[in-house]
């Protein structure tokens, strides 16, 4: 599939290798004068791709533009058809894709696609349904709901009151909360020399069939890859999923609930209120963790962990007590 998805970003203007440097800063090294017209994440590239990569290692896909740090051109692949070489890879990607693509709900300008909408499905006066959007058999529509550009709502879905749905596609039987906020813009920033600039969010949110998203939780669109939710997840009221999460099956969810970047939650996983992580963690199919747990590091399948920093639950109930006892002693 070509990223992004074309329901929810329009390309303003394909590129020449020459003309993004100039976007970007920095040396072309290599012109290999493909057009760019889609981006992607450095290992899974594409024909006609902006990618960049911050390491000299790891898998590097295909792509007409290649960013990558200076004095770094290591041995590069024959399919990466340009390379431009700069000081902050991620800037200058951040700086290229703003004038490659812009997002159809928030740029203000009409799409003259029509939305489809299902003779059987119940949308509220009030709501709001753009061009493009499709709305299955027997979706519920609530008051004052917004539904964005391209927005897929599947059979039997219901949307509730103030919900605003954008980027994104969502199975059968869903039950979206009032006041949930799905596919806005993942919190992406890199430092340039004014201030902090805002990388394009340009993936999508993808939610099975059977999730529930509780009043008030928000979950944010993908940067280079789509925010992912399994069947039959259950999240509860107030809880941020962060862009590129990938959620599995069947997890449950509780209030206050931070999921970071990134995360990789597998099937059947359990978490209790307030728990929060870092970036970049993965929790093993079948973990659970404990009301407040604060993870550092990834959790292995079936494991059981509490406190901050988590900790097998078993260790961190003998810690508790001790500490416990020492301060009655010291009564």
């Amino acid at each position: 599939m070509i990223f992004p998805d074309s329901r929810f970003f329009r390309l303003i203007d394909r590129l020449t290798p020459v003309v993004a440097a100039k976007i970007g800063g920095g040396e072309l090294v290599l012109d290999g004068g493909v057009q760019i017209s889609s981006v992607a994440d450095a290992e899974q590239g594409g024909e006609g791709a902006l990618t960049f990569a911050e390491k000299p290692s790891g898998v590097i896909g295909p792509a007409a533009l290649l960013i990558v740090p200076k004095g770094q051109s290591w041995d590069l692949p024959a399919h990466a058809r340009s390379v431009l070489e700069v000081a902050a890879p991620r800037l200058a990607y951040a700086k290229i894709a703003a004038a490659l693509f812009e997002s159809k709900s928030e740029c203000g300008r009409e799409d003259e696609t029509p939305a489809v909408i299902s003779e059987s499905a119940a949308v509220h006066p009030t709501a709001v349904i753009s061009p493009g959007a499709e709305i299955s058999d027997g979706a519920v529509i609530g008051p004052y709901a917004v539904i964005g550009h391209g927005v897929v709502i599947g059979a039997g879905t219901r949307i509730g009151p103030h919900a605003s749905i954008t980027h994104a596609t969502l199975g059968s039987g869903c039950a979206i909360a009032a006041g949930v906020r799905i596919g806005e813009a993942g919190f992406g920033y890199v430092p340039g020399d004014a201030g902090a600039v805002y990388i394009p969010q340009l993936g999508a949110v993808r939610i099975g069939d059977a999730v529930d998203i509780g009043a008030g939780t928000t979950v944010d669109r993908g940067m280079l890859t789509d925010t992912e939710i399994g069947d039959g997840t259950k999240i509860d009221n107030l809880c941020q999923i962060a862009h590129n999460c990938k959620i599995g099956r069947s997890v449950l969810i509780a209030s206050h609930t931070g999921v970071s970047g990134s995360c990789v939650v597998g099937d059947g996983v359990m978490m209790g209120g307030q728990v929060g992580m870092a970036d970049h963690i993965t929790i093993g199919a079948g973990a659970e963790l404990a009301a407040r747990s604060g993870l550092m590091r990834d959790v292995e399948p079936g494991g059981r962990v509490g406190g901050t920093p988590a900790k097998p639950f078993r260790q961190w109930m003998k810690e508790v007590a001790a500490v416990s006892r020492l301060a009655e002693k010291k009564k």
